[in-house]
């Protein structure tokens, strides 16, 4: 039956099935794999390289694989240096102390025969961002001896299909899909027509928190929505009021406009014909008045002399009463 090795038999596979292996880290029945320098962000596609000293930062809901400080090598020509006629293989389990931050992680297996660096996946499940700096502890990895039929005939690695040996840093998934798969082939369920508050609301803390709160957020959104659309169609009304108002008021400041102006000109076009009937009447009598006079002189036998001086005077009489009838026909005297 399958070994679980203990710490001093751990402590015996540093510097040839474990390699970079921290003396510090093996607990009594495994070791603790280190964060190491790779971490490969499945929400962007970033693929971003860690140094010492440095923090990697995993935010609430995000997915990340990263990859082990250690390298191991279960190939059956390192395991038989310790273990003649046995193999090795692990189990890939989180600590307890990442799991109470709210973290998930996936427990996989490391097949005997495996040589290379390892990856696993992180997922942030809890509501703040998670920071792992580099070299910091994060799995555990429990070793098992195998014996007998236990050994498999075939180790990783020696077929085609094993993708994933001699890895180094982060190694993408070789899974391959067809780009161009009919949709009568895919069967699927209704998930992509749920409502998403509700799909928020059930898929657990932080994402049920932050439903309810899109919830009632959106509930005072549609509030809100009803009292703008309110005052958007008051204020229309009123627009439209407002403007039929003043195009009405136009119209008639308009028309007294019109009306104003005809008044005007029937106005000036009177007092003009006034003043010329004014003008002109003076004229003519004060023409009629000094022709009489001067005949009037001539049969009395008044010299020329007398004549034309009161000619010139009654003239000049005659030319000031025209001017003030002149004035009085005048609207702006």
């Amino acid at each position: 039956m399958a070994k679980i090795l203990a710490d001093r038999d751990v402590r015996r596979l540093f510097g040839t099935v474990i390699v970079n292996g921290d003396d510090k880290r093996i607990n009594p029945n495994g070791l603790e794999l280190r964060l190491g320098n790779q971490v490969l962000f499945h929400s962007t596609g970033e693929e971003k390289r860690l140094a010492p000293g440095q923090v990697l930062r995993i935010g609430s809901g995000e997915m990340a694989v990263i990859n082990s400080l250690e390298r191991i090598d279960f190939r059956p020509e390192t395991t038989a240096q310790l273990f003649p006629d046995a193999m090795l293989m692990a189990w890939i389990t989180p600590t307890t102390t990442i799991m109470r931050e709210g973290v998930i992680q996936v427990t996989t297996k490391v097949d005997a025969g495996f040589h290379g660096v390892l990856n696993w996946g992180i997922r942030n499940s809890s509501a703040k961002p998670l920071l792992l700096e580099y070299g910091e502890p994060i799995f555990k990895l429990t070793i098992m001896l195998l014996n007998g039929d236990e050994v498999p005939e075939v180790p990783y690695g020696a077929r085609p299909t094993d993708m994933y040996q001699d890895s180094d840093g982060i190694v993408r998934s070789a899974r391959r899909i067809k780009a161009d798969i009919p949709s009568e082939k895919i069967v699927s369920s209704s998930f992509e027509k749920l409502d998403p508050k509700k799909q928020l609301r059930e898929a657990g803390h932080p994402f049920d928190h932050i439903g309810t709160e899109l919830v009632n957020l959106d509930g005072k959104f549609e509030v809100v929505s009803r009292d703008v659309l309110l005052l958007k169609t008051q204020f229309q009304d009123r627009t439209t009021e407002l403007k039929d108002k003043i195009e009405k008021e136009t119209t008639t400041l308009a028309g007294k406009l019109d009306k104003t102006q005809d008044h005007i000109l029937d106005r000036v076009e009177l007092l003009l014909d006034r003043r010329l009937y004014t003008l002109i009447g003076s004229l003519i009598g004060v023409i009629a008045l000094l022709y009489a006079g001067i005949t009037f002189l001539r049969e009395r036998n008044v010299s020329t002399d007398i004549l034309v001086s009161t000619a010139t005077v009654f003239g000049v009489t005659a030319l000031i009463v025209v001017f003030i009838l002149y004035r009085k026909a005048d609207p702006r005297a």
